[in-house]
């Protein structure tokens, strides 16, 4: 699939190879770094490595958006119990507003689709409402509340979307 951006550079969307690892974790580092000592605990996304990236790669694929082989987005897809779960979804800071999250979780919901998944689901820390209003409009439906270790009251919310 390809779109056209605004001022004519396409951005294409694809899955990920082992080649790709370390610029996948840099874009991870970049997208999440709004985050950093504004929510607690620390988002795991600050871990992933090249090597965490590969090992991801051999448990479900990695769609990337790319724009002039730049990888500016991803998300990963992978089995969690009964459903597809979509993580690490992340786009270049300079490129959000433009789509490209919308598209990388449309894309999701196909891989999802075609490993013979009928539900698809996020994640998301309950202090970041603009993130759960994005899966909210993307048809998500927010249910059960969760703790991260060592916290006595709920961090973040799974989110699901049955898939038609």
């Amino acid at each position: 699939m390809r779109k056209e951006a605004p001022e004519g550079n396409p951005v294409s969307y694809g899955p990920a190879g082992t080649a790709e690892a370390e610029a996948i974790a840099a874009l991870i580092h970049r997208a999440f770094d709004q985050y950093r000592g504004r929510i607690q605990p620390e988002p795991s996304a600050f871990a992933e490595s090249a090597d965490s990236i590969r090992s991801a790669l051999e448990q479900g694929p990695i769609v990337l958006a790319r724009r002039a082989s730049r990888v500016i987005g991803c998300v990963s897809v992978r089995r969690r119990g009964e459903a597809a779960y979509a993580g690490r979804l992340a786009v270049e800071p300079a490129e959000r507003g433009a789509g490209v999250g919308r598209a990388l979780m449309t894309e999701a919901e196909g891989l999802a689709r075609g490993l013979g998944f009928s539900r698809l689901r996020v994640e998301t820390r309950l202090v970041l409402t603009a993130n759960r209003a994005f899966f909210r409009a993307l048809g998500f439906v927010e249910g059960a509340w969760h703790s991260h270790p060592g916290f006595d009251h709920p961090t973040y919310v799974e989110l699901e979307k049955i898939l038609l």
